[in-house]
């Protein structure tokens, strides 16, 4: 009676080819976890920036709406501030070109994020600089845009092409 120790050449072949094609059909699901990654960092910004202009509008209405031209009694050099912010008539912060740029926006509603001005284009707002103004943010470094509208503070990211 002979004993069969091991296994046969065949079966050695059949589980490498298996294991091959096993590797090719999986492997390119987790190389992109860097770029799923990078996807879920620019959404947690965006996400970030978002709940910061809400709270910001909730500071305001708890301060009782107050009127953003009004500088009589209040702190600032020009009207009322929120977290040294002017806000525009609905609540939400202002862009005014000589005042208070886009950068002031996001660095003041989010002072202790790794984000600097080197990580995006310098932002142009477009509006008629007095109402109404948006901000977009293209980063350098990954294929986005993070865009702000002052007039009800919506924050929106695309992903460029």
């Amino acid at each position: 009676m002979r004993f069969q120790r091991g296994f046969t050449l065949i079966e050695l072949v059949v589980v490498i080819v298996l294991l091959g094609i096993l590797a090719v059909t999986a492997a390119p699901r987790f190389l992109n976890v860097q770029d799923d990654a990078k996807d879920s960092t620019y959404l947690s910004l965006k996400g970030s920036f978002h709940s910061a202009v809400e709270l910001f509008h909730s500071k305001w209405l708890v301060d009782g709406e107050p009127d953003p031209n009004i500088s009589e009694g209040r702190e600032g050099d020009w009207g009322y501030t929120i977290y040294d912010l002017h806000f525009n008539e609905s609540g939400y912060p202002r862009i005014i070109n000589t005042v208070q740029s886009c950068e002031d926006i996001l660095e003041n509603l989010l002072p202790g994020s790794s984000l600097t001005r080197d990580d995006y284009e310098k932002p142009v707002p477009t509006g008629d600089g007095l109402n109404g103004n948006m901000c977009t943010f293209k980063f350098i470094s990954a294929p986005y845009n993070l865009t702000y509208s002052e007039t009800n503070g919506d924050v929106t990211l695309s992903k460029r092409t």
